[in-house]
């Protein structure tokens, strides 16, 4: 039987079922494990919540989303960041470790872009040449098939534990396994390093992460579609068709007075909102 994952809007807080905090009482640390998507917004959380609580410890880690979930199962930390909804079975490991259900948090919204050499003449793709790119069988494999240069496409990826490579699995390849040969970067930095470095490169992250050394294509949910950029706005409207929430989880509904209630309410707060878009996420409120 699966586990109900119960959703909380931002802007509102329901009442006590379970205190995640543990040691709550010293209300000293916060401890956060999960999506390297969302390390970059968690650490400027981090930094702009050392003015709200001084006293309070903000530790971040993001090495994926499904390490923010083991770390909730091993009580290693009490928030999990993720870019991709908790799996049935996550689910179920915390309620026979935990005793408690996983809460699902909306923090806001990204836009996967599809990243490309910043002198790559394509420009844009549709989500069905995507999947011929990047999914087994596909019979996409040079860039003059999408009227570019003859050369061979590179793929970088991400690594299994990663949030962002199940989404993009699942949105663009249909649940397809990927090409072999198919890199797997760390993090979602060196998806965009590859792609500056690598002339016929391609590779997939938060939108977020753009440099002005890297290019990244518009994106069409069908062949011959309007092919969308990328960006707050577009993700905002929901016209860019590569685009997730952002969700932090907890082990029952934190207590509003222990440190995690207080930071989570902070995070869904305008203040913590505002950093949300300052790192380039659209704000879920």
């Amino acid at each position: 039987m699966k586990n109900s994952i119960h959703l909380i809007a931002v802007g509102s807080l329901a009442s006590i079922v379970f205190s995640s905090c543990r040691g709550g009482e010293e209300g000293t640390t916060v401890n956060v494990a999960g999506s390297d998507t969302m390390l970059q917004v968690g650490l400027a959380w981090q930094e702009a919540y050392k003015s709200v609580a001084p006293d309070v410890t903000v530790s971040v880690e993001g090495e994926g989303s499904s390490t923010g979930f083991k770390a909730l199962i091993d009580d290693t930390a009490q928030i999990a960041h993720s870019s991709r909804k908790i799996k049935d079975s996550e689910a179920e490991k915390i309620k026979a470790a935990r005793g408690a259900e996983a809460v699902e948090h909306i923090l806001g919204y990204d836009g996967i872009a599809v990243y490309v050499h910043k002198d790559n003449p394509v420009k844009s793709l549709s989500v069905p040449q995507l999947k011929e790119i990047w999914a087994e069988g596909g019979t996409i494999d040079n860039w003059s098939q999408v009227g570019g240069p003859d050369a061979e496409i590179e793929r970088m990826g991400r690594s299994n534990s990663s949030g962002t490579y199940g989404y993009f699995q699942k949105a663009i390849l249909a649940s397809s396994e990927y090409k072999s040969g198919t890199g797997a970067a760390n993090g979602s930095q060196g998806v965009v390093e590859f792609c500056a470095t690598t002339p016929s490169g391609i590779g997939y992250s938060g939108m977020s992460y753009k440099t002005d050394d890297v290019g990244w294509l518009a994106v069409s949910a069908e062949d011959g579609g309007t092919a969308i950029e990328p960006s707050i706005a577009n993700v905002q409207n929901k016209t860019y068709p590569i685009a997730r929430p952002l969700y932090i989880y907890t082990v029952g509904e934190p207590d509003p007075e222990s440190a995690v209630g207080k930071y989570l309410a902070w995070l869904k707060s305008e203040a913590g909102q505002k950093v949300v878009a300052e790192q380039g996420f659209v704000p879920a409120n």
